[in-house]
């Protein structure tokens, strides 16, 4: 039987419980301090309840679940007519409940292997419990498919739902970035040979690499204020430069047990790039292979994972070597005004 701990606040949780987290929720996170920044910048309307599993004989978390509660606007929802008894306002009280892990690319929840089953009884346990609460009018699940299915036994609901595909990681299966380019088909390879030949040949780009924020160009076009966030966080940037003008840069983040995240940030205007798309990813490929301690290659956008509505928008990462998983979110309402997750 597991045991389930609830904190409010992400700045509740005991600093003890943080390396076991990060390790559960290492394919999801570079570092605790997403969840933190993530939770800080949540608008007023989100309140956030985070779930810890324990298991019998454990000390340390072996599951982590999220949930957020966001105020439902009767006042742009509801006709004047179902607000207007002045002695009844428990609708400015009702919620939606959301459950996702993160951005909702990891699902309902992440469990250590072990205790996927009884993890999955306490999760179901926890929908219960809040399904019955008046207050709550409207439920949004994000679930891995094939493996964290649910419901609500919510009589006459409003049912809405919706696929998303969530690029997953690169795992290291060659030894040199010679070796992965060769494992690639001809057609793929010969492209992005020719890539970085022309980039350096023709264009005159020189590669940077910097092993913390503070020895970057004075020319990086990057706010004060988010470096030394990326400083906090132990951010490595690689750079692509020339004539003293840094044209775009990769954050690289080192997570748990081999996992490496990178964002792209182009600096270039959109049609008149010298550097495309494809070389922020091999570059990143690049430093990847030449890290020894490095297993997953995981690409961010925006601080999350990329995520697609169309499946065949992933066979650029695909050919590369990237895999991915496919998301459901389903949302209930309790509602006639309420179609759609808020």
């Amino acid at each position: 039987m597991l045991i389930v701990q609830k904190f409010h606040s992400i700045h509740e949780i005991d600093p003890e419980f943080i390396t076991n987290l990060e390790v559960l929720l290492q394919e999801d996170i570079e570092s605790f301090d997403t969840l933190i920044q993530r939770h800080d910048r949540a608008p007023q309307t989100d309140v956030f309840t985070y779930f810890l599993f324990f298991g019998p004989t454990q000390n340390a978390p072996i599951g982590f679940a999220q949930l957020c509660l966001r105020s439902i606007p009767t006042k742009t929802l509801l006709p004047w007519w179902k607000r207007w008894k002045f002695w009844n306002k428990s609708h400015e009280s009702w919620k939606q409940a959301t459950w996702q892990v993160g951005d909702g690319s990891g699902g309902l929840c992440v469990f250590d292997p072990r205790f996927a089953r009884s993890g999955k009884e306490k999760m179901l346990e926890l929908f219960k419990e809040y399904e019955k609460r008046e207050d709550i009018k409207a439920q949004s699940f994000y679930t891995l498919r094939g493996l964290q299915e649910t419901n609500v036994s919510w009589p006459l609901t409003k049912n809405w739902s919706k696929e998303f595909f969530v690029l997953e990681p690169l795992f290291k299966s060659s030894k040199t970035y010679e070796d992965y380019l060769k494992n690639l088909t001809h057609e793929l390879q010969s492209h992005v040979k020719q890539s970085w030949k022309d980039l350096h040949s023709k264009s005159g780009i020189a590669l940077g690499d910097y092993p913390c924020t503070s020895e970057t160009p004075h020319a990086l076009p990057i706010e004060k204020d988010l470096l030394d966030v990326w400083e906090k966080w132990g951010a490595q940037v690689l750079t692509f430069e020339k004539d003293n003008k840094v044209l775009g840069c990769l954050l690289l983040l080192k997570g748990r047990n081999g996992n490496v995240f990178f964002e792209p940030f182009p600096f270039e205007s959109e049609g008149q790039a010298i550097v495309h798309d494809e070389l922020y990813t091999q570059y990143a490929l690049l430093k990847f292979f030449d890290m020894p301690e490095a297993r997953k290659c995981h690409l961010m956008k925006f601080g999350v994972k990329l995520v697609f509505e169309d499946k065949n928008e992933l066979q650029f990462f695909q050919e590369q070597g990237f895999q991915c998983k496919t998301v459901n979110q389903t949302f209930f309402s309790r509602m006639e005004e309420l179609l759609h997750p808020l």
